[in-house]
């Protein structure tokens, strides 16, 4: 990963002044922007500095009016293809999906022992272990900023080597970046099991590492392939059917890699289709329920709490939007959490329970304007539209008229929003992409009104079903 390292203390912009605001300069306070310009420079801006970002974002709408806070949805009026989208909590399995395909990402910490949260903002560019590679913006010069997270004075003042409970936001990156397919590992030791393993799954992945994500995806395998183990039977043996365990194996192709070992047996898989599960009792949706985003593709959506298929009852993209029907500290304990369970609704009105460990908390709009006033959001309701849209920019805004005026915003939207039309299907389908065109949408929440039809997609269809043992 190719980032140009800066200090927002650096004696050539430290003392200017900060956005619109009249007091607050980029030493002090620039650490968010300080980061934008780092990752700004891996998405081709090779010439941005700290200083330059600062003018841009404020002629091209990136900061509040009179204020030093970042519109981040704006980073992509500067630099073109890129954009960032925010994350409340430590959702890591997030970011380390980004820093496996390359892409850095900003990590928002706690930087003073005082009561509360004192954001500061740093740029991750590596994994290491279960460490992070990060470049610190605010000591000078920048050599001093090259630091490993859980060796850093946030994780004291965190009172914890735990990233988990360091870090306390981040920013996800995109942009235009060229993102190379994975080198397999050289994993063969010469120490192998006493037994070969059946992919008990179909299109059962072999990764380049033990991640879920696109970018360490080697090859997909059939059904009842053997494969090799590369590791020791007192090794491989505790792993075999446990969630999170990974074994490293070998492909009659000869290609090495991890393989989930929830998803391999010693013994050969019978191809069974899995019966629909039965559907739960309704359940009421709260009005201010939490929003979880689906980490993974495929994921499951089961009747209950069992790792059978008679409990499916449907699967999910990867980034479908989901409405947690319990109460915020008990979404909060669980989501990331291995073996909990979340009752969620999704924007179909489809009820039922999703692993807790391949979701995290979507919290939309932190970085632009905040919401105006509107009227409290419906109930969700039993029956929604099949046709899911999906934005495709950060800050795409809803509006109370297809009108663009500060008066219409209601809020702004990150990238991957899942929106339903509403009204004619057929009608909402031939605009969107259509420059002028509008379309009147609701989301998960229930907020209701107009999006920019030219900034809407259509969503991914839904994963057919699999034969699989495992949410995954």
């Amino acid at each position: 990963m190719t980032i140009k390292q800066f200090s927002q203390t650096d004696p050539l912009w430290k003392n200017a002044l900060l956005g619109f605001d009249k007091t607050s300069t980029i030493g002090v306070y620039g650490c968010l922007l300080t980061s934008l310009s780092m990752c700004a420079t891996f998405y081709g801006a090779a010439d941005l500095t700290p200083a330059t970002l600062n003018d841009k974002m404020k002629a091209s709408g990136g900061f509040q009016a009179g204020t030093a806070f970042i519109i981040g949805s704006a980073i992509g009026n500067v630099v073109s293809g890129m954009s960032v989208d925010y994350r409340k909590g430590a959702a890591l399995t997030e970011i380390d999906a980004a820093l496996a395909q390359g892409l850095p990402v900003i990590l928002e910490v706690d930087w003073s022992p005082q009561a509360g949260v004192q954001t500061h903002y740093m740029t991750a560019y590596a994994k290491a272990g279960n460490d992070y590679m990060v470049y610190d913006p605010f000591p000078y010069p920048t050599s001093l900023g090259q630091i490993k997270l859980t060796q850093s004075k946030y994780a004291s003042i965190a009172g914890s080597t735990d990233p988990a409970k360091i870090i306390t936001g981040c920013f996800l990156t995109r942009g235009p970046a060229q993102i190379l397919p994975p080198t397999p590992p050289k994993l063969d030791k010469g120490v192998y099991a006493s037994y070969t393993v059946f992919a008990a799954a179909d299109s059962l992945a072999l990764r380049s590492q033990p991640l879920v994500a696109d970018a360490t995806l080697l090859k997909r395998y059939p059904l009842n392939t053997v494969l090799k183990v590369l590791e020791s039977d007192a090794s491989a043996n505790p792993k075999l059917g446990q969630q999170n365990q990974w074994l490293a194996v070998m492909a009659p192709d000869g290609i090495q890699g991890y393989t989930a070992a929830w998803l391999v047996s010693k013994t050969q898989t019978t191809n069974v289709t899995p019966a629909t599960g039965a559907v739960p009792a309704v359940l009421p949706v709260p009005s201010n329920a939490i929003v979880v985003k689906t980490t993974v593709d495929s994921l499951k959506l089961r009747s209950k709490p069992d790792n059978t298929d008679a409990t499916i009852l449907k699967y999910y993209p990867l980034g479908t939007e989901l409405k947690c029907l319990e109460s915020a500290s008990d979404v909060q304990r669980k989501v990331g959490v291995n073996y909990e369970w979340l009752q969620v609704a999704d924007l179909q009105g489809a009820q039922g329970v999703v692993a807790a460990w391949y979701v995290s908390i979507v919290t939309q709009g932190s970085f632009g304007p905040q919401p105006q006033t509107q009227a409290a959001a419906p109930t969700f309701m039993a029956a929604m539209p099949s046709l899911t849209l999906r934005t495709t920019e950060d800050g795409v805004a809803m509006r109370s008229q297809p009108v663009i005026a500060p008066q219409t915003l209601i809020q702004r939207l990150p990238r991957g929003t899942e929106l339903a039309p509403m009204g004619n299907k057929t009608s909402a389908a031939n605009k969107i992409g259509q420059s002028g065109k509008w379309l009147k949408v609701k989301d998960v929440k229930g907020n209701k009104g107009h999006v920019a039809a030219w900034l809407v997609q259509p969503g991914p269809q839904s994963p057919a079903p699999e034969n699989s043992p495992a949410d995954c």
